[in-house]
């Protein structure tokens, strides 16, 4: 069984390895556009759509990244939230499930 360290350490190498594969996408559409600038036709949006999941990628995994080492960082604080979060939502099941049934009990 893994622990929290250990996980965290899986994520990171994780994350790793798919923000050097995001880079290597970026790279590949920059040179793709390039490449493609003085052809008809161009073709240089299929190498800007390229570009955009990879800075869509990249964003996320920072994103990710950030979440991990808040977490790490402060684990007692987002154990609190997290467990904030789960009572918000079994409240607001129970108050969805209670109108539902009121609502069947008026027709």
């Amino acid at each position: 069984m893994f622990t929290f360290p250990q996980f965290v350490g899986l994520f990171n190498i994780f994350v790793g390895i798919m923000l050097t594969l995001s880079m290597l996408i970026l790279g590949g559409g920059i040179i793709m556009w390039i490449v493609r600038l003085g052809t008809w036709p161009s073709y240089r949006e299929e190498a800007i759509r390229l570009l955009e999941w990879a800075v869509g990628i990249l964003f996320t995994l920072v994103i990710l990244l950030l979440v991990a080492q808040a977490v790490q960082q402060h684990t007692a604080g987002a154990v609190f939230v997290l467990g904030l979060i789960i009572i918000a939502l079994i409240v607001y099941f129970g108050y969805q499930a209670s109108q539902a049934s009121k609502e069947e009990e008026e027709h």
